[in-house]
């Protein structure tokens, strides 16, 4: 080979080095811009999230449960509460299957009203209780023990994504609820009855003699009284028959006394 073709050689290795390195600055290159799109895809993403906490730390929160009425009173009520930061607007609440008491119709359909109606405005911390009924609708199987209820409101943004809950309180028929919570302390009053009855009986039969002794001795002193009454009674009359047969004239008051 002579010069002209170490010199075409050498130009066509170069010529390979340069593709080869450009080839790794496109790759490069094509790395660094898909880097900053994930960067970018990220950074919108961590956007929405925070827009989203943002908006949720600021919206109202509307939930429906059903739960006891309070310690000892048997009863099961329906509650509405914002437990949100905001005030809630129009809110609409339903229920699958519509509520209903066994307590009658009257209050089913008072219940229904209430919860058909939209109510205008509830602040935060707003709690609303409604009476749906007692324990012993477990057992009446022919009343539901599960309800899923729908809540549509507005709030600071405008309207809000609906929120739905299933509610089943059959569970609380195994609780204190069915058992009646204060049944422990009726059972407990009962027995200090039951022991102050005994102890009233006992003391009755030990101390029998005195207590007979002691009614017989009241008995006497209400008859020494009655007898002495009497003779009062006897002698006054006796003095003013006296006056009347010897003529003298009867003391009477005077008009000044």
């Amino acid at each position: 080979m002579d010069a002209g073709d170490w010199i075409a050689v050498g130009s066509a290795g170069v010529a390979v080095c340069a593709a080869f390195v450009s080839w790794r600055q496109v790759a490069h290159a094509k790395g660094q811009a898909q880097s900053a799109e994930r960067q970018v895809v990220i950074a919108q993403q961590q956007l929405e999230h925070g827009e989203r906490v943002y908006r949720e730390q600021n919206e109202p929160y509307v939930v429906v449960d059903i739960q006891p009425g309070g310690l000892g009173s048997g009863v099961l009520v329906v509650v509405v509460e914002n437990i949100g930061s905001t005030i809630a607007r129009n809110v609409q609440i339903t229920a699958d299957p519509p509520l209903e008491s066994g307590w009658g119709d009257d209050l089913t359909q008072m219940l229904q009203r209430a919860l058909s109606r939209s109510f205008p405005m509830l602040p935060p911390g707003r709690r609303l209780e409604f009476l749906l009924d007692e324990q012993d609708r477990f057992q009446n199987t022919d009343l539901p023990t599960a309800y899923t209820f729908t809540v549509r409101c507005e709030g600071p943004y405008g309207p809000m994504e609906d929120l739905e809950y299933v509610v089943d309180f059959g569970t609380y028929a195994e609780t204190l609820l069915a058992s009646r919570p204060l049944k422990r302390v009726e059972d407990r009053l009962g027995k200090i009855h039951g022991e102050l009855k005994e102890l009233t009986t006992a003391y009755s039969r030990s101390h029998a003699p005195a207590i007979r002794e002691e009614n017989e001795r009241r008995l006497r002193q209400h008859r020494e009284r009655m007898a002495a009454l009497s003779d009062t009674e006897a002698t006054v009359d006796s003095s003013v028959e006296g006056q009347e047969n010897s003529g003298e004239p009867m003391p009477t008051e005077s008009a000044g006394d």
